[in-house]
């Protein structure tokens, strides 16, 4: 199966929302600030789509962080932003007595400590909803360009992702990224089967 149905992109987009909405409330507390995050949609691409897909001004140098979950299903979930709204994101986040430079030199373990949260609230809801187990490795970060992009998806042929842009709304300042889901083929049929499970449940299906 190489597509989800209008119905399980628009279920899975609200799961998200819910996994989302827990991540804001957690980063909110350790920031005590509220943070507001959201995910409007979800799309399917193949993995050499994904840099054509982020292309723009916006996405040109950027700060990812990935997390491996296994279970019914594995992932390599990643949480990305342009490395200047990361940057942006931690200015508001670490000490404002902090100068640029100080900042960027917290940026891998702040970012890993923000992706740890947004992804693994994101994988818990599914796991929650779904009544299933799923278990999420450490966190990496990588810094990177739209064009290594593209790398990924060298050992990838058999492989698609599940793209959802987020954005994040912290002291009025908005700032836009994206969360990216690498399912093999046999992963997004387990998946759909749980989406499936899960609608049949609310007699959705």
């Amino acid at each position: 199966m190489s597509e989800l149905s209008e119905l399980y992109r628009d279920a899975l987009g609200e799961l998200f929302n819910i996994g989302v909405g827990r991540a804001a409330h957690s980063l909110s507390q350790m920031v005590r600030n509220e943070i507001e995050l959201s995910a409007p949609f979800v799309d399917l691409i193949r993995p050499d789509e994904v840099a054509v897909t982020l292309m723009g001004s916006e996405f040109q140098e950027l700060s990812l962080v990935s997390i491996d979950f296994a279970g019914p299903f594995a992932s390599k979930a990643m949480l990305l932003f342009p490395e200047r709204n990361a940057l942006a994101i931690l200015s508001n986040m670490l000490d404002p007595e902090l100068t640029p430079e100080e900042v960027a030199e917290f940026e891998q373990e702040a970012m890993c400590e923000i992706g740890n949260i947004i992804l693994n609230a994101c994988m818990s809801t599914l796991a929650d909803e779904f009544q299933i187990e799923l278990h999420g490795g450490l966190p990496e970060h990588f810094f990177c360009d739209t064009d290594s992009l593209a790398q990924f998806a060298a050992d990838s042929a058999d492989h698609l992702v599940l793209l959802l842009q987020i954005q994040l709304n912290m002291r009025q300042q908005f700032v836009q990224g994206h969360l990216l889901f690498l399912l093999s083929f046999s992963s997004l049929q387990a998946l759909s089967a749980c989406l499936e499970r899960y609608l049949d449940r609310f007699g959705m299906a």
